[in-house]
């Protein structure tokens, strides 16, 4: 059976390694999987559970992955995964990001193997973009918007394959039991609707937008609570995150503001929600996104990179330009009073992803990368 080797330099789980664990659950019956990872980890804790092999390597560094005190770690997290590549002998070494795919390099190259890097980002990263497009086999790109930033950035456009990621559809679509008519979610009180934005406390998430819209919808809308789930899980935007503390502690809305801060298990968050809405302008996909479509849940996003190439504004969610937060709290306010457009988008939305966005075909579609590359 060939042998696959994951690259995961970051042992919380977001949504990279999200996707990481269903590839690993609906690829394992045709390939050994081993994963490189930080060992004592919610991820190796997730893996070990599965019975997944993995490999322990470092702990991610606090510190700027560019800066000059994270030199330390990358040499040794190179070296680690060089020992490991030539203990495990895997066929292809998958790695699952961007940074993941620095020490796969020189891996691949120690080792010749074969390397294929899932570009899960769209941070400039120049130099190693072309270097990425030099020494890997194949590249994934999670969307075209990932594509295109690829391209533009020199990568050699046949390298790369688009492949959206996939949800688990044996967990979906339930939540809606907990739910009538975007009536009472259960955890608050009677009459609420529930606003939620969720997702890592980045500043390309741009929290204080969903702040700023959520404070023109409470004048029109005072049985309304707006709630951010999520945290700076990484630790390396500490600052950010105070910034976004501050502005709802010292808005208008501050009484009507819940944090609930990361939630690695979202199955009892959903059902306590009425309407995602999605704040990021630079967005590579959007998980959460097709996740809350799924859970039968609207959807509004802005009108840019990865939400664009998920919703189709009007028929399975509404999408805002960038910057109109006018446009942003009057999308808000049309969920929360109109039902019946609601569960439009609701239906279309959820037939849309179960159509589109299943973890299964998106394994099926790495597959045929894996079994193109051990052929060449």
């Amino acid at each position: 059976m060939p042998q696959i080797l994951f690259v995961n330099l970051e042992g919380r789980i977001g949504g990279a390694e999200i996707s990481l664990l269903l590839m690993v659950k609906h690829l394992r019956n045709s390939f050994k999987i081993i994963v490189a990872c930080p060992g004592a980890s919610p991820l190796s804790r997730e893996l070990a559970s599965t019975r997944t092999n993995f490999c322990e390597v470092p702990k991610p560094t606090n510190h700027s992955y560019s800066s000059v005190l994270s030199l330390a770690y990358w040499l040794k997290t190179s070296w680690d995964l060089i020992k490991i590549t030539l203990r495990v002998n895997p066929d292809i070494i998958h790695a699952n990001s961007f940074y993941a795919g620095a020490p796969a390099v020189l891996a691949a190259l120690v080792t010749r193997k074969k390397l294929l890097l899932h570009a899960r980002d769209l941070t400039g990263f120049g130099l190693f973009s072309k270097l990425y497009g030099c020494f890997c086999k194949r590249i994934i790109a999670i969307s075209d918007t990932v594509r295109s930033a690829l391209v533009k950035e020199g990568v050699n456009p046949d390298k790369i394959k688009v492949i959206y990621n996939g949800i688990d559809n044996g967990i979906f679509g339930q939540s809606d039991v907990n739910r009538s008519s975007f009536g009472t979610p259960k955890h608050y009180i009677k009459n609420f609707f529930v606003f939620a934005n969720v997702g890592q406390f980045v500043p390309w998430k741009n929290h204080i937008t969903f702040l700023k819209a959520s404070s023109q919808v409470a004048h029109d809308l005072p049985d309304a609570r707006f709630v951010l789930v999520g945290d700076d899980i990484f630790g390396r935007d500490s600052a950010y995150k105070r910034s976004v503390l501050s502005y709802a502690k010292n808005s208008l809305i501050a009484e009507r503001v819940d944090f609930l801060g990361w939630q690695e298990n979202m199955s009892e968050v959903w059902p306590q929600i009425d309407c995602l809405v999605h704040t990021a302008e630079r967005e590579p996909f959007g998980r959460v996104i097709i996740e809350a479509m799924a859970n039968k849940i609207p959807v509004i996003a802005i009108d840019s990179c990865g939400p664009s190439e998920i919703l189709q504004n009007g028929k399975t969610g509404i999408l805002v330009q960038v910057g109109d937060v006018k446009g942003l709290s009057e999308a808000m306010l049309k969920i929360a009073h109109n039902t019946q457009f609601a569960n439009k988008l609701v239906n279309a939305g959820y037939k849309y992803v179960m159509s589109n966005f299943i973890a299964d075909k998106t394994a099926a579609q790495i597959q045929e990368i894996y079994t193109e590359l051990l052929a060449m």
